[in-house]
């Protein structure tokens, strides 16, 4: 297991060096490009747009894995690639209308300028790509094939890479920029259904299986709200930061958030990689399951506080590369520090998937998220961006405290829970 585990955690951490390089090398070229306030604005679209991703996935990826293990695999991919066409489509449009209605306060600066409302517009058709992309990780995921994935993501990113540089050398505009990711996307797409078609043999022809798409939805809900909720706790500050400070600020403060972004990948290609094997041995020997838990908590804490260390030492370099950007160096040490409770999280998060009481995340990520919200609305305002970093730490280190609690109350008396989601005949 534990080889199995590091493999396919290898081969993520591959895929994602390849797109967290290309990110980073972007972020350089448009934080320079633009500057603080125009990376500020390029922030607002990419944020608000990333709200609608978490609302495609919905955790369904997650219950097609679990799904999968006993159902054909083809139908139930079609089924899944039908659904998130649809919801892509649909959540595309919601975005463009939702748009246009955020509020903009010329004399203060702050809110969503009509330039940044055009950029939304245009990077709503990403929540299309970013939708097909997610389909194709979960046969990835089932499969433990994150070596395919890994291909997809290094051929998108270095498309994105190419694009960027050449864009950066065109233009100081904001708008060229967001078709970087739109290129981007649409490439991952492609080559990640050219390779399950090879690979799986399976049809990439989506059919809209009403059943089976309310019985997916049905199963995933709670992890679908508890994402939205998750998300809505750990970027409602960029929201808050526009409304109260100027572009400058939330650019200094993306500007560093970036690093910690990427580097937050980590852990969620671990929980990855051993939710398919947890899953299994949770089936077959609850004692050994808990032994593996209590390991795997272990090594992701060690890992977690090397990662500290690095992005520490990451942090000085930014002054060093644009002096425009003093401030993002130190929200990145505060971001850094939450990294172990990151990591734990993670964890915790995909256990209560296998125990099967995805429910209790929404309470947890509610909790989350009410205390997120009126803490940055009490502090954001006086302190601004540095703020909003204590804040994010803060807020992790309660969600991780209330996902651990909620183990230990539900793991007694657990048994193997298993999902049927075939039609009602």
């Amino acid at each position: 297991m534990f080889k199995k585990v590091i493999l396919n955690t290898g081969w993520q951490i591959v895929g994602k060096t390849a797109s967290a390089s290309s990110t980073l090398l972007i972020t350089l070229l448009i934080g320079r490009s633009l500057g603080p306030a125009g990376y500020g604005d390029f922030s607002k679209i990419f944020v608000f747009v990333g709200y609608f991703y978490i609302f495609a996935d919905f955790g369904i990826n997650s219950i097609f894995v679990k799904v999968a293990q006993s159902q054909s695999i083809n139908k139930l991919f079609r089924t899944l690639l039908g659904l998130r066409l649809i919801t892509a489509f649909f959540l595309a449009l919601i975005a463009i209308i939702i748009a246009f209605f955020l509020p903009y306060n010329p004399q203060m600066a702050t809110g969503f300028s009509p330039l940044v409302k055009i950029g939304i517009l245009i990077a709503s058709l990403t929540i299309i790509s970013q939708s097909l992309f997610t389909t194709a990780s979960a046969v990835f995921q089932k499969n433990l094939r994150y070596d395919l994935s890994a291909i997809a993501t290094f051929i998108g990113s270095l498309v994105m890479l190419i694009t960027a540089t050449i864009i950066s050398y065109s233009t100081k505009s904001l708008l060229p920029f967001v078709f970087i990711f739109i290129v981007g996307g649409f490439t991952y797409v492609c080559v990640s259904l050219f390779l399950i078609v090879n690979k799986f043999n399976l049809a990439i022809k989506p059919i809209f299986n009403k059943n089976q798409s309310i019985n997916l939805l049905t199963a995933s809900w709670p992890i679908g709200i508890a994402l939205v909720l998750n998300l809505l706790y750990f970027r409602l500050d960029v929201f808050i930061l526009a409304g109260f400070r100027q572009s400058i600020e939330v650019g200094l403060y993306n500007f560093g958030y970036q690093f910690f972004q990427t580097s937050l990948a980590v852990p969620i290609f671990f929980a990855n990689a051993l939710f398919p094997l947890l899953l299994k041995s949770f089936k077959q020997n609850i004692t050994q399951f808990n032994k593996q838990i209590r390991s795997w908590a272990i090594y992701l804490l060690l890992f977690s506080l090397a990662l500290t260390v690095f992005l520490f030492a990451i942090s000085y370099l930014i002054p060093v590369y644009d002096q425009r950007y003093i401030g993002s160096d130190l929200a990145l040490r505060i971001l850094s520090l939450g990294m172990p409770f990151f990591f734990l999280s993670a964890l915790f998060w995909h256990l209560l998937i296998i125990y099967g009481k995805q429910k209790l995340l929404i309470y947890v990520y509610l909790a989350g998220a009410i205390f997120n919200l009126l803490a940055n609305l009490i502090f954001i305002p006086t302190y601004g961006f540095l703020a909003a970093a204590v804040i994010t730490v803060i807020s992790e280190i309660l969600i991780t405290i209330l996902l651990l609690i909620s183990i230990k109350i539900m793991a007694k008396n657990l048994h193997p829970v298993t999902l049927n989601l075939q039609p009602e005949s």
